[in-house]
């Protein structure tokens, strides 16, 4: 539950039908003047900036909120919100997702595309062998790597030029060229 002094914002983000990006988990504290540990998804983006409107979500609600400083540290982002001036109220956000708008994202830049929009999408080889869908994506600091589950179990597929021939977003497919082994 937010803390009682959380500022609630009247924006529109977070509305139910509006699609959200989320862009890591609120892990623990920092210091007792009110900092979170965000966990990225994506360590090397720098989609947070102090001032923006965010959304925090967890399993039954959703809560906007307004940063007013983000930092690195380590493998974190250091966040303060608004309205949360110490590590009691900031105890109350531990376990919420936090997220962005997806209107609020920058576009892709060519040849690039968002985590968020490879999830869900069907594999298969380039002799149309079906893998199955794409569960998750993991940034693994040397590339990114789709995690398949299909029939056949799940799969650990590198995003690199060698093995990724195609990504269709629009028509909900990746085609993948394996290595030898990465499917065995």
């Amino acid at each position: 539950m937010p803390p009682a002094d959380f500022t609630a914002l009247s924006a529109t983000h977070g509305a139910p039908d509006e699609p959200l990006c989320p862009l890591g988990t609120i892990v623990n504290t920092h210091g007792i003047r009110g900092e979170v540990r965000l966990l990225p998804y994506n360590p090397d983006s720098d989609t947070l900036q102090p001032g923006q409107t965010v959304v925090l979500r967890w399993a039954d609600r959703t809560q906007p909120a307004r940063l007013r400083s983000v930092r690195a540290h380590k493998l974190f982002r250091l966040l303060v919100v608004e309205g949360v001036d110490s590590a009691t109220a900031a105890e109350a956000l531990i376990g919420a997702e936090l997220c962005i708008a997806m209107a609020a994202l920058p576009a892709a830049r060519p040849g690039e595309v968002y985590h968020h929009s490879l999830i869900g999408l069907s594999v298969y080889t380039l002799d149309g062998r079906d893998l199955g869908i794409v569960d998750s994506v993991m940034a693994t600091g040397s590339n990114d790597v789709c995690v398949v589950r299909g029939e056949s179990g799940e799969h650990l597929i590198p995003l690199i030029e060698d093995i990724v021939r195609e990504i269709d977003v629009a028509g909900g497919r990746l085609v993948i060229d394996p290595l030898p082994g990465l499917l065995d």
